[in-house]
């Protein structure tokens, strides 16, 4: 069934594909313009729809940059029910700039995060409000070509590599394989821990980079939950055996894994990536396990949740926050940090030596 699926589907793949190659064609030969800007821009995405873990990866340029480069950080804001520029603070909701940037600013509220549909627009607001903005990260804007990143940083993940995936409708990917040409960097993520050196030369064979590319590796970690309206208050999943996950991203088998692995049972309501819950969502689970008191779920998941406070409260079910980061792994893990400081060292030096040549 599924091979007459992908021969009934295969004309419309050959169209959109085809529209996807003109328009990057177009890019490619100037015929639409990309958009350089003052600053840097380091621009993260991927090839495919979602679940690539591009948000812990914004989060972990965050903290590389933290206290050498002050970085702003610009999304589309998915979802949300505004339009236009925006910049995030701490009580907006979920609905009013995304799930993803609300995170981010919850997460670290020193940094700036905006949101804006077109980039190309929304960068000059940012830097006119924010002088002392030395390096954006725009997140999910691989294929946001109208402005022309520094560092192109793109994510593929390691149980479905772009390699092994196929363009809309057929499979999840956006554009053709590619367009991976256009990254100077690539990292494969939600890799084991403990992936070894045969396996890394393996997809590096097969990802077969240029030779002004270089290929990460990178892992997720999962750090102690804590009640998400006492952020003080940690909790040890393992000491209690039976929970109750409501999950609204794209891929929560990662974190499905991690409890298994911790010996943890879980009942797992798994909704649509970004998905806002309704109340009669949450009244039918609580009735359908009305002994489990205690919910588990994501950062990504929190923001939107949180539009239910009163709920959880009247209720007395308290809701735990499982954090995420990722991790660069592999031999040459400590090259990432070091190309990313390196490349804004060299760029700031330049820039002062053209200001004082130029006085």
């Amino acid at each position: 069934m599924r091979i007459i699926t992908k021969i009934l589907l295969f004309p419309f793949a050959v169209i959109y594909g085809a529209i996807i190659w003109l328009r990057n064609w177009l890019y490619k030969s100037n015929f639409i313009g990309s958009t350089d800007f003052e600053v840097p821009v380091i621009s993260v995405g991927n090839l495919s729809v979602g679940g690539t873990g591009k948000t812990p990866f914004v989060a972990l340029l965050i903290e590389i940059l933290y206290g050498k480069y002050s970085a702003a950080v610009l999304s589309r804001g998915y979802k949300r029910s505004t339009k236009g520029y925006l910049e995030v603070n701490i009580n907006h909701s979920a609905k009013d700039v995304g799930d993803e940037p609300l995170m981010l600013k919850l997460k670290y509220p020193h940094v700036q995060v905006s949101v804006g549909e077109q980039r190309v627009f929304a960068i000059p607001h940012l830097l006119a409000s924010h002088h002392d903005t030395q390096v954006i990260v725009l997140d999910d804007a691989f294929q946001h070509q109208s402005v022309r990143p520094d560092i192109n940083i793109l994510l593929t993940t390691y149980e479905k590599p772009f390699y092994d995936d196929a363009i809309l409708p057929i499979g999840t990917l956006r554009e053709c394989s590619s367009g991976k040409q256009r990254a100077n960097i690539i990292v494969v993520t939600k890799c084991p821990a403990d992936l070894s050196i045969t396996q890394q030369n393996l997809i590096r064979k097969k990802i077969n980079i240029h030779q002004k590319q270089k290929l990460f590796f990178s892992t997720i970690e999962y750090g102690t939950a804590y009640n998400i309206l006492q952020p003080n208050e940690k909790y040890n999943v393992a000491e209690n055996k039976s929970h109750l996950l409501i999950t609204g991203i794209a891929n929560a088998s990662h974190l499905r894994q991690y409890l298994e692995e911790k010996k943890v049972d879980v009942v797992h309501f798994e909704f649509s990536d970004h998905h806002y819950f309704e109340m009669h969502e949450l009244e039918k689970i609580k009735q359908n396990y009305p002994t489990l008191c205690q919910w588990l779920t994501t950062e990504k998941d929190v923001v939107r949740l949180a539009l239910h406070k009163e709920w959880f409260l009247q209720n007395e079910i308290t809701l735990f926050c499982m954090p995420i980061r990722a991790k660069i792994i592999g031999e040459n893990a400590a090259d990432f940090q070091k190309d990313i400081i390196g490349f804004l060292d060299y760029f700031y030096a330049q820039e002062n030596i053209s200001a004082v040549l130029n006085d």
